[in-house]
């Protein structure tokens, strides 16, 4: 009888036993079932959290490189400080593939923030979503010389003459020599890589810095802006023209109108310009010469006799000036000179005896491989525009800096 109550009792351990293992191989295998599935939705999370956030980077790229490409976009962004626009795309990558929407709003000029939203649909009702936010600037303010009212990529030479720079620096790649009871008036720095000399008998007043080799630090080299009068390519000037004469059909039709307005906004002359003979021009835009431009050289044209006078208009938003792909003169029978834009000599830049009595205004900038300026005894004024210098020759060239602020997402 004990031997029987014994072997019952084991039996009843024993099945207590199994109760609990099949419990805990139960759990075990719950447990294993629920990391599995968990894994499993981490990893489609991850899947699908990469793809929108990939679709959310493709509408950022796609803004960037509109603000960059696309002509009506990049005029926009850099003009209207309120701007704003957006795009959007289903399936830009196939059937299925999602979806983004970007925007950008600008907070100032040429300063913006893109918002970019990338959705996948997972059915049932869900959605992936990531959102990218980025800020995007482009460089506006400054032209590829600087703050200088007058560049040379040589020497700058002012003798016996009277010159203000006003709002801006003057700048050498080389020396800076004033001399002969000159009166030079800076607002801002004088800048020179070379040497910065100064005659006794001179005057200069610099409302910044002097920076040269003998005042040390001199300043850095600065490349000065290329310019592409004729080649091949379609954003020469050449090609860009509103018109192109030759150079005797241009001289022929100074001859022909002493008082003579180039509507533009491009002019080119296929080789020298020269004004004489009491010829007024006025340039609403550009003029562009394939070889010299030649002020007040001479006193007559056949009968016709006087000083020559250049008037060059600007419009908010075009090149304005005069571009000579060598040389600009402006010699003794120079008359009157007002110039909103940019006076631009692929060589010497040269003001030679300008008379009392006549204004020379230049509102833009003076730049020339170098610049001369002799016997000016009216007061040259040279007046720095950054606007008109970038419109004219371009900025220097940054691509829009992109900062990644953040990201949120939401399944």
């Amino acid at each position: 009888m004990a031997k029987l109550f014994t072997v019952r009792q084991n039996r009843g351990v024993a099945l207590i036993l199994t109760i609990l293992l099949m419990s805990l191989i139960l759990f075990l295998s719950l447990y294993l079932l629920s990391f599995t599935l968990t894994e499993d939705r981490i990893a489609k999370s991850q899947s699908w959290g990469a793809k929108t956030y990939y679709l959310a980077e493709a509408g950022i790229q796609e803004m960037v490189w509109k603000l960059k490409n696309d002509a009506a976009y990049k005029q926009n962004f850099e003009t209207d400080p309120g701007w704003t626009a957006s795009i959007d795309r289903v399936n830009p990558f196939g059937s299925g593939n999602g979806s983004y929407s970007v925007t950008v709003t600008n907070s100032s000029l040429a300063h913006g923030t893109i918002i970019s939203t990338g959705t996948v649909d997972l059915n049932g009702g869900k959605t992936s979503q990531r959102i990218v936010r980025t800020y995007v600037y482009r460089a506006l303010g400054q032209s590829g010389v600087k703050d200088s009212a007058g560049f040379a990529d040589g020497d700058i030479n002012i003798s016996y003459s009277r010159v203000n720079f006003h709002d801006g620096s003057a700048y050498s790649n080389n020396v800076f020599d004033i001399n002969g009871n000159s009166t030079v008036n800076i607002d801002t720095n004088l800048n020179a890589t070379g040497n910065y000399i100064k005659s006794q008998s001179s005057t200069v007043t610099i409302g910044g810095a002097k920076h040269a080799k003998n005042f040390p630090p001199a300043a850095a080299e600065i490349q000065m802006p290329a310019v592409d009068f004729d080649s091949a390519s379609p954003n020469s000037l050449k090609n860009q023209a509103t018109i192109v004469y030759s150079q005797s059909q241009f001289d022929t039709l100074m001859a022909n109108s002493q008082n003579l307005t180039l509507p533009g906004p491009i002019t080119y002359v296929d080789g020298d310009v020269e004004l004489k003979g009491a010829q007024n021009l006025t340039v609403n835009g550009l003029l562009v010469t394939g070889r010299d431009l030649i002020v007040g050289h001479s006193w007559c044209r056949g009968g016709r006799c006087g000083r020559d006078s250049i008037t060059v208009n600007h419009t908010a938003g075009q090149a304005a000036g005069i571009l000579a792909k060598r040389k600009i003169n402006f010699e003794f029978w120079t008359g009157a000179i007002n110039i909103s834009g940019v006076a631009y000599a692929n060589d010497q830049l040269s003001i030679l005896s300008f008379p009392i009595g006549f204004s020379f205004n230049v509102t833009g900038g003076l730049i020339g491989r170098k610049l001369t300026i002799t016997s000016v005894w009216q007061p040259l004024d040279i007046n720095y525009n950054n606007d008109i210098l970038v419109e004219t020759l371009g900025a220097t060239e940054f691509s829009p800096l992109i900062t990644v602020e953040h990201w949120e997402e939401e399944y």
